[in-house]
């Protein structure tokens, strides 16, 4: 499959970087202009992310209401949402890209969209906050782009690891729930992306202090004498 040009597209979760205290705009400028750090996400988080959706969605089909893990109320239904691809260009050229976890039909009519994170709610978490935070405002105005009307609600869960082991025969992993509201800001999608388009059609940026990212890494290929210089 043919890879997006990360010069013109860029994901709601990626853009969402731009939010952090530790936001590096070099490291932003080489994964757009040059290549990625080498590493992957684990599958196993991937696969716990869909069987989520499909028990959401089972227990719709089946008793058209949520799971009794998900606490949230006032849904009707499950929406099917397609990938987004959404032309913001008028903020920088962009094509806003990304999948969203869930979204709900309110007994208003206005949707509710949620992200699910396979993680505890710790401090880490919460220093990722405003990147979920964007993430989510992002496919707030995707979603209302692409014709699904008004985004009234934006949610985090985290789904949690127990640690209590039920019995002493079986491993079952199970989870609980913890919710966690977005604010709706609209405007921080915009500013954001024009941002993005600033620091990748200028020079390469000065790496940011203590950059534990790309950088760090490329700093590493600098002192293995392999390559002499980043231009």
């Amino acid at each position: 499959m043919q890879k997006l040009d990360r010069t013109k597209y860029i994901s709601g979760k990626n853009l969402g970087e731009l939010a952090l205290k530790k936001f590096c705009p070099r490291c932003f400028w080489l994964k757009r202009r040059v290549a990625d750090v080498p590493g992957g996400f684990p599958g196993i988080f991937s696969t716990i992310d869909s069987l989520t959706k499909k028990s959401t969605k089972r227990s719709f089909d089946s008793r058209s209401m949520t799971p009794g893990w998900l606490e949230v109320s006032d849904l009707k239904e499950v929406l099917s949402i397609p990938k987004i691809k959404v032309d913001m260009s008028e903020y920088g050229g962009w094509i806003l890209t990304g999948a969203v976890d869930d979204a709900f039909l309110r007994n208003d009519g206005t949707v509710h969209i949620v992200d699910y994170k396979t993680a505890r709610y710790t401090k880490t978490q919460d220093e990722l906050r405003p990147e979920y935070n964007v993430q989510l405002n992002a496919y707030a105005i995707a979603l209302t782009k692409m014709g699904f009307g008004e985004v009234s609600k934006l949610s985090l869960i985290y789904c949690e690891p127990n640690e209590n082991l039920d019995s002493d025969d079986d491993f079952k992993l199970s989870f609980s729930t913890h919710v966690e509201e977005v604010d709706i800001e609209p405007n921080i999608v915009p500013e954001l992306l024009l941002k993005a388009r600033n620091i990748l059609d200028g020079d390469i940026p000065d790496p940011v202090a203590g950059c534990i990212g790309i950088c760090s890494w490329v700093e590493k290929v600098i002192s293995s004498g392999e390559v002499t210089e980043i231009k």
